[in-house]
């Protein structure tokens, strides 16, 4: 239930509290820049000029990071957002021209050269001269002086810039004016690489092919250089994150356990991370205007942060401050415990340095789901990628210890022996390869049976036919190995398949399934919980042996049983005739005759009668 406090801090009134906090400079650049990122969302960004105001150079390229680059589905590779980039910019207007000049400046050079030419096309007005005046004007020359006549523009030196879209043109103007008077020799340089993409155009004659090649090119440098950022900080790239699952599903169950090492996109992500690190770097340094108060100098009083981190945790952008995810997530019932959980805590308690080794391989891979998998339809949510994440390491613990947990309970020994010998990682890649094969896999075929039975017993026409349309598209999907791909069309048939039987297949049917009520022990969520994630081989049992049942698998909801023979038998009596309904209408009439009878014997002297 949301109290009186949270509602206060909906946007323009959790602005407004923020601004009433003493020594606000301090505390806002204080913040890691995904807690500001969130802020910022919290409030959105048209509303956040005063934040963004005050926040470091260093904050916003960790915030540009996070809020300028999108993807269209997880696991497919982010690309740059030309249009918010362009809001940014006017955000930082409302600070002044000159905040939003000098921010620029100290952004990285290949990064704002890649982020203006997404918005103006600049030309070289001397050598175009030049080059028309020395050869015979054709079609192509005209166009270009159409184009230059009609367009909006803005010329500094040689240079002419024409906006590529009127929307962003005003904010970008005014931001190229301030550079041009406060950082010449940095406008020139942009300019001049601006200019070596653009004309392009003119020089070849298919010259727009040729800029937008070079756009990407020049796009996709900058796009590396954030991954390495980010890799430094634990992310994985969309691209590494799939192929890593991928492997996890296609190598064989028993070449995963065996393995000693880690697969390759593991050892390239960690290789790449040990190579890039680098030692903490100095707190950044703050501006003193506004931060220094009497020359004292430090971090703001313990008092005024912490009722500003009070702010920040009642709007739910920072989480409580008792908080102990990775131990505690994942637990199914009160006082059960997963078997990871279990093991982790083990390794913890006897073996510190194995202990931040495993937690390591567990930011990883929470971050490979979050990059490269899809939940629902949707990415993964932070929280849910560590409870996945548990959940199936628990189910590779298992198999490695060769299903006695399902049978015994293993002793602490042997859970931190197991955890010393094999990494999280492998745990993980096993209990992905079960899921893959034993549960989507198994639901997918379960479906195509059921699909099979209701076009048999379809007697719409229309709807047998959309029910084959949906049956050939998971064959497809399933052959390929991607069954999830169906999940959507579910909708279509849920009429014919049931309710509960569409709920059972999409919570199977997704990259990573999720338990469907009546699984078997711990399939039900409870609480909060909005989703429980596989993490036992007795629960796949229960998964197998629900869809293995007529009625699980939802091809009849109504009888139970089905096949030839049923149809066969509820058909015999349509069939038969006269003949049959007069058999069928004979123990009605005995049943009716009996009562009858009973009642004439129960007449007073009835029995004595000669």
């Amino acid at each position: 239930m949301t109290n009186a406090f949270a509602k206060s801090t909906r946007p323009r009134h959790l602005v407004a509290k923020l601004l009433e906090q003493p020594d606000l400079v301090r505390l806002v650049q204080g913040l890691e820049a995904p807690v500001l990122t969130r802020l910022i969302h919290h409030i959105g960004l048209e509303d956040a000029g005063e934040i963004v105001a005050l926040a470091t150079t260093e904050q916003l390229k960790g915030i540009f990071d996070e809020d300028l680059w999108r993807s269209e589905r997880p696991g497919k590779d982010e690309a740059f957002d030309a249009d918010r980039f362009a809001l940014w910019i006017e955000v930082m207007l409302e600070a002044g021209e000159a905040f939003a000049a000098r921010k620029i400046a100290e952004l990285d050079e290949d990064f704002v050269t890649m982020a203006l030419s997404k918005h103006v096309l600049v030309i070289d007005i001397d050598g175009l001269s030049v080059q028309m005046s020395s050869s015979e004007r054709s079609d192509d020359d005209d166009l270009v002086d159409k184009a230059l006549e009609s367009c909006l523009y803005q010329e500094f030196e040689e240079f002419r810039i024409i906006a590529k879209d009127h929307r962003s043109w005003d904010p970008i103007l005014q931001v190229l004016v301030e550079l041009d008077r406060e950082h010449h020799a940095l406008l020139r340089a942009l300019l001049e690489r601006c200019c070596a993409i653009s004309t392009e155009v003119i020089e070849e004659s298919g010259g727009l092919y040729d800029v937008l090649t070079s756009e990407e090119m020049l796009e996709s440098d900058v796009a590396a250089e954030r991954e390495d950022r980010r890799e430094q900080e634990g992310f994985v790239a969309p691209s590494a994150a799939v192929s890593f699952l991928n492997l996890a599903r296609v190598t064989p169950l028993d070449e995963i356990l065996g393995a000693r090492t880690y697969d390759a996109v593991t050892r390239a992500h960690f290789r790449a991370a040990a190579a890039k690190a680098r030692p903490p770097a100095a707190a950044p340094r703050r501006p003193a205007s506004g931060v220094e108060r009497g020359g004292e100098k430090g971090a703001p009083a313990a008092e005024d942060l912490q009722s500003f981190l009070e702010v920040l945790r009642e709007a739910e952008i920072v989480p409580p401050a008792a908080e102990a995810r990775l131990l505690t997530g994942g637990a199914r019932r009160e006082g059960e415990e997963l078997l990871f959980t279990s093991a982790i805590r083990e390794v913890m308690a006897r073996d510190a340095e194995l202990y931040g080794k495993r937690l390591l391989e567990l930011s990883y891979l929470v971050n490979v789901l979050i990059s490269g998998c899809s939940h629902d339809g949707r990415a993964f949510r932070p929280f849910e990628a560590a409870e996945a994440v548990l959940c199936t390491c628990s189910l590779g613990l298992e198999r490695l210890l060769g299903e006695r947990a399902g049978r015994k309970k293993p002793g602490s020994d042997e859970l931190a022996s197991t955890m010393t010998e094999h990494d999280a990682v492998k745990m993980f890649m096993a209990g992905w390869n079960l899921l893959h094969h034993e549960v989507v896999l198994f639901a997918a075929g379960a479906l195509r049976k059921a699909l099979a039975g209701l076009v048999a017993e379809q007697p719409d026409a229309q709807a047998a036919r959309e029910i084959e349309r949906v049956a050939a598209g998971l064959a497809a999907d399933a052959d390929a190995g991607k069954p999830w791909r169906s999940r959507g069309k579910l909708d279509r048939i849920e009429r014919a398949l049931g309710a509960e039987a569409t709920a059972t297949y999409r919570a199977l049917l997704d990259e990573l399934p999720t338990l469907p009520d009546g699984a078997g022990e711990g399939a039900r969520a409870t609480g909060a919980q909005r989703a429980r994630f596989v993490s036992s081989a007795a629960q796949i049992r229960a998964i197998q042996a629900m869809l293995a049942r007529p009625e699980g698998r939802g091809a009849t909801p109504a009888p139970r049983a089905a096949g030839p023979a049923a149809r066969e038998a509820k058909a015999a009596p349509r069939a038969a005739g006269p003949a049959a309904r007069e058999a069928k209408a004979a123990p009605r009439a005995a049943a009716a005759a009996a009562p009858a009878k009973a009642r004439k014997r129960a007449q007073p002297g009835a029995g004595r009668r000669k």
